[in-house]
């Protein structure tokens, strides 16, 4: 059984942000590595120079009714797209996406597994993106992420990451229903973390539009509950709850969850890089008026984000929410709205907008 790599992108924050522990998912953004088995077997010598002949074969077989010569035509393809960009690029025909989308929901374990996975690979390609969105494949991947085998589940969470780093695959996306299967495949911890791990970053990418971050709201307490488990999930799940912190809708569904409490105890006792995105969220929630003041002070939240406020490591961007989320609490300003602006002329919606946002635009996953 062949260990094949695959590559992810975790963002981390701008500039304004210290170059602290979240350094370490930047750098995944090119060079992370993780392991996982297929079922078939290729090494980088085998692939060759891409030629209309394979396309036609693999096409033939893959419109073939016998399960033997479609599984063989699905193992070429993933083989094919697994490391060549130009193999990526020539095969992603409207017919060969046509061909694929059927087989996606097979009830043959490993039909739909290197289905999956080659579609992950073709999604790769920027190019490929929105090709693969318009063939009409998410709403079978939606489907597989609800019910189908292990393997092609964790793929399919990892292709709809993939997508969703296309801002005109958001919407799309959204509408086809794909935010309630990843938000439960993200808040299970009886899934594998490989699994999990996409399915909180493309909840992540899917709620730079609004109307996403509308829907994941409504799973607000199942973020919540990940951001609790702490380590790598735990950091992915708050850069989504910085993400709602940014809305109104966002702010109420995390109050909702207890996520004031949650979120400040998890400052107490959290390295540097968790702490930014702690802070990050207080802020953003700072701006939801009474009901947030009532449960920070219930908290003691003023005091443990003061304490952030104070650290020369934190970084200015950091420190500067952290002295306001405080000069709230302790009633020194009022909660205000989105034309409050810090004394560099910034309003406080784009501070937030520039913390959580990414410098990592691509993912490079190959299976």
């Amino acid at each position: 059984m062949e260990i094949v790599t695959h590559l992810r992108s975790l963002p981390s924050p701008k500039t304004l942000i210290i170059d602290s522990a979240l350094s370490r998912y930047s750098a995944r953004s090119s060079s992370s590595l993780s392991s996982y088995s297929s079922s078939s077997s290729c090494s980088s010598s085998e692939i060759a120079p891409p030629d209309d002949s394979l396309g036609s074969e693999i096409l033939s077989k893959m419109k073939d009714p016998r399960i033997s010569e479609q599984e063989s035509a699905l193992i070429s393809l993933r083989r094919a797209t697994r490391e060549s960009s130009d193999r990526r690029i020539s095969l992603c025909t409207p017919t060969l996406l046509a061909a694929l989308r059927p087989l996606l929901g097979s009830r043959y374990k490993m039909i739909q597994n290197n289905a999956v996975a080659a579609l992950v690979n073709l999604s790769l390609e920027p190019r490929n993106k929105v090709p693969v969105m318009r063939s009409g494949a998410v709403p079978a991947l939606v489907e597989v992420l609800r019910c189908g085998h292990d393997e092609a589940r964790d793929n399919a969470a990892g292709a709809i990451f993939s997508l969703s780093l296309e801002d005109d695959n958001k919407a799309a996306i959204g509408v086809l229903g794909a935010v309630p299967p990843l938000l439960h495949l993200f808040a299970r911890p009886s899934e594998g973390a490989r699994a999990r791990r996409d399915s909180g970053m493309a909840i992540y990418h899917l709620c730079t539009l609004g109307t996403n971050t509308k829907r994941v709201a409504k799973g607000a307490r199942a973020v919540v509950g990940v951001a609790k488990e702490g380590g790598e999930l735990g950091m992915v799940a708050m850069m989504v709850v910085c993400r709602l912190a940014g809305c109104a809708e966002g702010r109420a569904a995390l109050m909702d969850a207890d996520a004031v409490s949650a979120i400040v105890e998890l400052l107490r006792k959290s390295s540097s890089a968790e702490e930014e995105y702690c802070v990050g969220a207080l802020y953003g929630m700072s701006k939801g008026g009474l009901r947030f003041l009532g449960m920070a002070r219930a908290a003691a939240a003023a005091e443990v984000v003061a304490s952030v406020a104070e650290k020369e490591s934190a970084g200015e961007a950091v420190r500067e929410m952290a002295r306001r989320t405080v000069m709230v609490i302790r009633g020194e300003m009022e909660d205000g709205s989105d034309s409050v602006e810090f004394d560099s002329g910034v309003s406080w919606r784009k501070r937030l907008n520039e913390f959580i946002s990414s410098d990592s635009d691509g993912v490079n996953n190959s299976f």
